[in-house]
């Protein structure tokens, strides 16, 4: 039954009013403030040059994420369609198993790089190791070096002290004289005169000695100092490089747990189609069963048009149809707008089956509910089918000589009644996925004369 006439009303294309001209004085302000705004945002970004350059390279990867998007809608929407022919149920098994498929080899590729990360990470949380275990040597050799230099600084320190206490007990009362005096022979004087000389040259000898260490030691704790800085910039690192390890293992490991899932998944999936196309071959002989019943529809429609012709009626002319919506031919587009084919006319290989088979339409991208158009006027007449669901033909008659006939299928309803005669451009139906359709899309055949023929092909088309 046909739905209210008022959705047969329904423009192909809605305008829209022309904004009304603004006020000189309130397009002048606007200017000021745009100035205004970009001086502003430049400042903010450092320098004009410097926004003009981040601004494009944005605009550009924005630009490529919508256009990936697009072409990835573009694939799934050919893929759905190319699965017309087997029922909604088993193509969706398809699409289950291709989309496991999909993720699962996505993963992997992950999974591949989220490891080598982690070997990466783990190369340098071993090299940091390594410094800081050299540097933390070093440090230790100085420590003990520093522990003997004390050590030895109080050596030095206790004979210099015993020196001056020595001296400050008397013992320097001894004078040259004192040993000329206390000498009982030249000989005797000149023992006394070495050993004088010898204990001042070991008091010497002490204080060089404690002032060398003390500069040795002054040098060596510098070093100290060095290291531990050293040691604790390299602990530092040692530590973040420990860190981002183990973040790269625990990336790596939800990437495990996420192949290991997906692989669960693909196999279900790919048991669930298998356990499916128990039916594939019911369904493909109801698809033959469907195309034959629907040629001899054609030929039936075809041989009215042609005993109407040569009767006399000669049909009409391209030439009186003008350009609109749906496109400049005498048969136009089933929709408006820009149109997406997803499935050609012509020989395709069906991704379930893999055999061969013929197409004998254009498959559009659609989404549910779309309005379909009357792309030429003519009559309509209804039919259903388990493989094409609801259906309609459009008997054009005949233009520039030649007999034509459009059929619609997957349609989710009608506009029109059984019989009626439509005008180009009037609703006659909506986008659906009934039949054997996995997805929401248009089904567009044409046919010249009893033939079907590609309606890419038609002039104007």
């Amino acid at each position: 039954m046909a739905t209210s006439s008022s959705a047969a009303r329904i423009p192909p294309r809605p305008g829209g009013a022309r904004p009304s001209a603004a006020p000189v004085g309130s397009s002048r302000r606007r200017r000021r403030w745009r100035a205004v705004a970009v001086v502003l945002v430049a400042a903010a970004l450092g320098t004009a040059p410097l926004a003009t350059s981040i601004w494009p390279a944005a605009a550009d990867e924005r630009s490529d994420a919508v256009d990936a998007q697009q072409q990835a809608q573009q694939q799934q929407a050919e893929l759905t369609a190319s699965l017309e022919g087997v029922s909604a149920e088993l193509g969706q098994a398809y699409l289950d198993l291709q989309s496991a498929r999909t993720a699962l080899s996505t993963a992997e590729a992950e999974l591949t790089a989220a490891e080598d990360t982690l070997a990466q990470k783990q190369r340098e949380q071993q090299t940091a190791a390594d410094r800081l275990s050299v540097a933390q040597t070093d440090l230790d050799t100085l420590t003990d070096e520093a522990d003997q230099s004390a050590r030895n600084a109080q050596e030095h320190n206790d004979s210099v002290a015993s020196m001056v206490v020595s001296a400050y007990q008397g013992d320097t009362t001894f004078t040259s004289w004192t040993y000329v005096l206390a000498s009982d022979s030249v000989e005797d004087l000149s023992n006394r005169a070495s050993t004088m000389e010898i204990a001042s040259g070991m008091q010497e000898s002490a204080l060089a000695a404690a002032e060398a260490e003390r500069a040795r030691d002054a040098n060596r704790k510098a070093r100290q100092d060095a290291v531990t800085q050293r040691v604790a910039a390299l602990k530092e690192e040692a530590d973040t490089a420990e860190r981002q390890a183990q973040e790269a293992a625990d990336a790596a490991q939800t990437k495990r747990d996420e192949v290991a899932e997906l692989e669960t998944r693909a196999a279900t999936a790919a048991s669930d189609l298998e356990a499916r196309k128990g039916d594939l071959e019911d369904q493909l002989r109801q698809s033959a069963a469907d195309a034959d019943a629907a040629a001899a529809r054609i030929a039936e429609i075809d041989a009215a048009n042609r005993a109407a012709y040569e009767a006399g009626q000669t049909g009409v002319s391209s030439a009186t149809v003008a350009a609109d919506s749906l496109g400049s031919g005498y048969i136009g587009h089933p929709i408006t707008g820009e149109l997406a084919v997803t499935s050609p006319f012509g020989w395709r290989i069906h991704p379930v089956t893999g055999a061969g088979t013929g197409h004998q339409g254009v498959d559009f991208a659609a989404a549910q509910g779309t309005p379909q158009y009357a792309s030429a006027a003519g009559t309509v007449t209804y039919w259903d089918s388990a493989s094409c669901g609801i259906g309609l033909d459009l008997n054009v008659g005949y233009v520039d000589g030649h007999s034509y006939v459009v059929t619609l299928c997957h349609l989710s309803g009608r506009n029109v009644a059984n019989g009626q005669y439509v005008n180009r451009g009037d609703v006659i139906g909506f986008t659906g996925s009934t039949g054997y359709a996995t997805g929401p899309h248009v089904h567009f055949q044409v046919a010249q004369d009893g033939v079907y023929i590609d309606p890419m092909t038609l002039p104007g088309f």
